[in-house]
């Protein structure tokens, strides 16, 4: 692995946080974007991605927002585009023989371009929660890539699921109120309903591939929190969905990529488990060792070869 910075990157940063002060700082003065335009490289999105990209009027310039967020371009094509809050490449990547450019780094997100081979992938790590994953990965939309892969850790809550397992929603309980603000009436929105990925076929091929690498992917339903804390409060009601996994972003996830018409796949590594009190903080070594192997050994290789696919 080589990381790299760009040699201007602190220039580039310097002024493009300069114009995301004007342009994000008065959103009453901002132009509204003209969709059709600026999503010509992404002919396949659905018309309510458009229709938010249209209201928002905190920018005009979404290919100058997401390389000012980021630092990725509109003019390059990308086979992947990872979503991991919290995880970098750097970490993840570190000994899968891959070149990383960092293009941006903030105080609360970063964005990165993976090599491998003739493969690029674009990388954008965000703050957790469902809300900050719609803002960022809306910027994207106006990106050239071809699949849309979320990374991050889970927590189990089923004894028959151990640390370190590899992970995939089967399905999504919406337990968070930041869904709503995809709807076009978000009165309409109930919290509590499923989302399913939105490209099953998709999630067959990765489920196989991984099979094929020597991996087994579990496909297993999902409760979505906005609280990691008050969520130990309610965990009977959280149960009664008949989830077996809790995490924060997935139904959001998949709702953008269905938005954005991407087929996408969401891989995450078992990090603690309530119902056998293997909490995130008190885990022994070996545990830890576990849940690193996954998420720095197995999820690098499952998701290169999903860049290839």
């Amino acid at each position: 692995m080589s990381l790299k910075t760009r040699a201007d990157g602190r220039y580039v940063t310097a002024q493009r946080r300069k114009r995301k002060r004007s342009v994000f700082g008065c959103r009453s003065c901002a132009i509204p974007v003209d969709a059709e335009l600026r999503t010509e490289r992404n002919h396949a999105m659905k018309q309510r991605m458009l229709d938010l990209i249209r209201a928002d009027k905190s920018t005009d310039d979404y290919a100058g927002a997401v390389f000012g967020e980021f630092g990725l371009s509109v003019e390059k094509h990308y086979d992947l585009l990872v979503v991991a809050p919290t995880w970098k490449p750097d970490k993840i990547l570190k000994d899968s023989g891959v070149e990383i450019i960092c293009t941006r780094e903030q105080a609360y997100y970063a964005g990165y371009e993976v090599k491998h081979g003739n493969q690029l992938i674009g990388w954008i790590q965000c703050s957790p929660g469902a809300c900050c994953l719609i803002d960022e990965l809306s910027l994207c939309a106006v990106l050239d890539f071809d699949k849309l892969i979320f990374l991050g850790a889970v927590g189990a809550l089923s004894p028959e699921i151990s640390l370190g397992d590899l992970c995939t929603p089967a399905w999504c309980v919406e337990g968070n109120l930041a869904n709503g603000y995809l709807e076009e009436d978000i009165l309409a929105y109930r919290p509590f309903g499923k989302v399913y990925p939105n490209d099953p076929a998709f999630v067959e091929r990765v489920v196989r591939l991984s099979a094929d690498l020597g991996f087994m992917l579990r496909q297993e339903p999902v409760f979505c929190t906005d609280s990691i804390y008050c969520e130990y409060a309610h965990m009977d009601f959280i149960k009664s969905f008949g989830v077996r996994l809790i995490e924060m972003e997935t139904s959001s996830f998949y709702r953008m990529a269905d938005l954005m018409e991407k087929p996408a796949i969401a891989l995450m590594s078992v990090s603690d488990n309530s119902a056998t009190g293997d909490s995130l903080l008190l885990r022994s070594e070996e545990q830890k060792a576990a849940y690193d192997r996954t998420r720095k050994q197995i999820i690098p290789r499952i998701l290169l070869a999903i860049a290839g696919m």
